[in-house]
């Protein structure tokens, strides 16, 4: 049996409710859970933010034993800092190809990768011109 740890949806019409829950991949969406580990209100309350609660020892120990959160399940995880940061990629154009170079998850830039073989090949360079006068 493998465990996810997904949102089920309650509420009413345009207005989503959501319970995290874990439960069985193949029961249905809203159908029978293992158990309830919080709760996601994406709509903004009166302060203006989305509200939502865990219960992070169980879902601490759900994921120890191998339950599998589903991607929205995983964002909420980590800006409520259970999990690391999921890898991301930057997109290209729309409808093209994907570029596949790292994103910051904090900032959405991409990460530049530094070459240090170019600057080693400079340095080499400059040491053995040094090394030639030396010897002369």
């Amino acid at each position: 049996m493998v465990v996810r740890i997904r949102l089920s949806r309650f509420g009413c019409k345009n207005k989503p409710f959501y319970r995290v829950t874990a439960a069985n991949s193949r029961s249905p969406r809203d159908g029978k859970h293992l158990e309830v580990l919080g709760y996601y209100n994406p709509l903004p309350g009166q302060d203006g933010g989305k509200r939502m609660g865990l219960t992070f020892e169980r879902v601490k120990y759900w994921l120890s034993v191998g339950a599998q959160p589903s991607e929205p399940v995983q964002r909420i995880l980590f800006r409520a800092g259970v999990l690391p940061p999921p890898p991301m990629v930057a997109m290209g154009r729309k409808g093209g190809p994907r570029d596949m170079r790292p994103v910051d998850p904090m900032t959405g830039r991409v990460l530049n990768e530094e070459k240090p073989i170019a600057g080693n090949q400079e340095k080499s360079g400059k040491d053995e011109a040094v090394d030639e006068s030396n010897s002369a």
